[in-house]
């Protein structure tokens, strides 16, 4: 009696079975790639996925910054089909009298929360220069978690390298743009790091932690030359409701106060500069105030 006959059998028809998965495999495998690259999400193109990815996407591990006193992290946020950096800045310091230098500023603050509201203020002015900012808990400590603008320099490097910009003119027509916005938070730290420039020569404004100043005056009225026209004309209809109801969750009633009161003063200097000059010599056209937020960050 032959005793090894059956386990060739077993064999041969495991090997058969075996083929046959692979035969299946191959069929289906095309298609549940196809299901599977249909599940992969496309990276955020506008404000509010950009805004929906910072808030949500988890965190990975954070590493200092060396540029900037309030010592920012740097992070990898992972939807898990999507990876992008992101800047995230705890600061939030509150002091009667702050002496830096030799300056001194009663009612200091210097905070994470007005970075998120000067990007909020810039939606409503629909100034399409600075990157999306969110509020987010992170490693137990309220903050702002920022777009990473990749492959940009600052205006630091700018100047020391004596880079000159390919178009002067839309170069100089951001300048103004960036100029007006921060004399309108008051922005008492505008410094050439917190002005990036991309391979396309576009301005992004970041860092807002030493704005929103109880100040009712014009810190600089030199800084005023030029304004884009659509601008002007959002800054002419911006509703003090509006602003508290989109900026009073960061910023208090006395520092919108002052936003309010430069916002008026800022129109009115426009105002007188246009009636003396005329408009060709102060307003000019400004694609950035057209286009969607978040336009230029992907």
């Amino acid at each position: 009696m032959n005793r090894g006959r059956p386990a060739v059998f077993l064999s041969v028809a495991v090997t058969l079975w075996v083929f046959h998965a692979l035969l299946v495999a191959a069929e289906v495998s095309p298609s549940r790639s196809r299901q599977a690259a249909a599940t992969v999400s496309a990276p955020p193109s506008d404000c509010p996925s950009i805004e929906n990815f910072l808030k949500k996407a988890k965190i990975g591990s954070q590493k200092d910054l060396s540029v900037g006193v309030t010592i920012p992290s740097r992070a990898t946020l992972t939807d898990g089909t999507f990876r992008h950096d992101a800047s995230i800045q705890t600061v939030d310091v509150k002091t009667p009298v702050f002496q830096g230098g030799m300056t001194s500023e009663v009612n200091f603050r210097d905070t994470w929360e007005y970075n998120v509201a000067g990007y909020e203020l810039a939606k409503l002015l629909k100034l399409n220069m600075v990157p999306p900012y969110v509020e987010r808990r992170v490693s137990g400590k309220d903050a702002s978690v920022s777009w990473w603008i990749d492959d940009a320099m600052m205006e630091k490097d700018r100047y020391k390298k004596n880079l000159q910009p390919p178009d002067s003119a839309k170069w100089n027509n951001q300048m103004f743009a960036a100029r007006v916005f921060h004399e309108l938070i008051a922005d008492t730290d505008f410094n050439m790091t917190n002005v990036l420039i991309t391979k396309d020569w576009s301005v992004w404004l970041i860092d807002f932690s030493r704005a929103f100043r109880m100040t009712k005056t014009i810190r600089n009225p030199k800084e005023l030359t030029k304004v884009d026209r659509t601008l002007l004309a959002n800054l002419r209809t911006l509703d003090a409701a509006v602003v508290r109801e989109k900026l009073g969750r960061w910023v208090g009633k006395m520092e919108l106060d002052g936003l309010l009161a430069r916002r008026d003063l800022i129109v009115q200097f426009f105002d007188k500069e246009i009636a003396a000059k005329g408009e060709a010599a102060v307003l000019y056209d400004f694609p950035r105030t057209s286009e969607s937020c978040g336009a230029g960050l992907q």
